[in-house]
C-alpha cells in the first residue's frame, strides 16, 4: 500500500515537472540498477528533492536525507518516514549521528541513498562541501554518482528545469582520514558543477 501511494506521488511529481518546467531528465541509465550507490547533487531549491526523486524512481527505490523540520508538518511527516526518508538535524554539533547510521543502514543493505552535499540551498551562494557524502562512501564503500539540476530556483516562474547525471567515483582511502574527507567532498562537488548541461 505504501508502496503504490509512493509511485503514485512519484507519478503526480513528473507529470507536474513535465508540464509545468518541460523537465528534460538525461543519463538515468547511468543509475546502477543495483548495488549500494549514493547520489550526490546540488541544491538550488524546495522542488529539487522531489524532481531528482520521482526521477530517479523510474530507475530503482531511492532513500533522501531530509531536513528534520519536514518530519514535523502533519500528513507529509507519515508519508516521508515510511518512504524512506532520513531524518536530519543540521544544527546538531560535529553532525548528526543518528541520520548517518540510517544512512548507513541503507547502504549496507544495498540501497541507494541521495544526498545534497553543500547540506542546505545555495541560493546563489558558493558553499562549502559537507563531509557526510565521503563518510558514507568510506564507511559503506558505496560508489557515488553526482548529479546537477539547473534552473529549479525558476520553477515557480515555470522555467525550464534539467537534471543531468554524471559520472561514478570512489572514495580512496589515505593516511589522513580527515584530509582525505575533506579532498573527496570538495573533488565531488568540482565533479558536480562540472556538469553541463550540453
Amino acid at each position: 500500500m505504501i508502496k503504490l501511494s509512493l509511485d503514485l506521488v512519484f507519478l503526480f511529481f513528473r507529470t507536474w515537472f513535465r508540464i509545468f518546467n518541460r523537465i528534460e531528465v538525461i543519463g538515468l541509465e547511468k543509475v546502477p540498477k543495483e548495488g549500494p550507490l549514493i547520489i550526490a547533487c546540488n541544491h538550488l531549491s524546495i522542488a529539487d528533492p522531489p524532481a531528482l526523486l520521482a526521477f530517479t524512481a523510474l530507475a530503482r527505490r531511492v532513500n533522501v536525507m531530509a531536513k528534520k523540520e519536514l518530519f514535523s508538518i502533519p500528513v507529509l511527516g507519515w508519508f516521508i518516514l515510511r518512504w524512506g526518508a532520513i531524518p536530519v538535524d543540521r544544527k546538531k554539533e560535529g553532525g548528526d549521528l543518528g541520520a548517518l547510521r540510517g544512512s548507513l543502514n541503507v547502504l549496507k543493505k544495498n540501497g541507494l541513498l541521495t544526498i545534497f552535499p553543500e547540506g542546505t540551498r545555495a541560493q546563489g551562494r558558493k558553499l562549502q562541501a559537507k563531509s557526510g557524502v565521503a563518510f558514507l562512501a568510506h564507511k559503506s564503500g558505496a560508489p557515488v554518482l553526482t548529479a546537477r539540476i539547473f534552473n529549479s530556483d525558476n520553477f515557480a516562474k515555470l522555467g525550464k528545469i534539467t537534471i543531468k547525471y554524471g559520472n561514478i567515483t570512489h572514495f580512496e582511502p589515505q593516511e589522513d582520514i580527515k584530509a582525505a574527507y575533506a579532498q573527496f567532498s570538495e573533488s565531488l562537488l568540482s565533479d558536480i558543477f562540472s556538469i553541463t548541461k550540453e
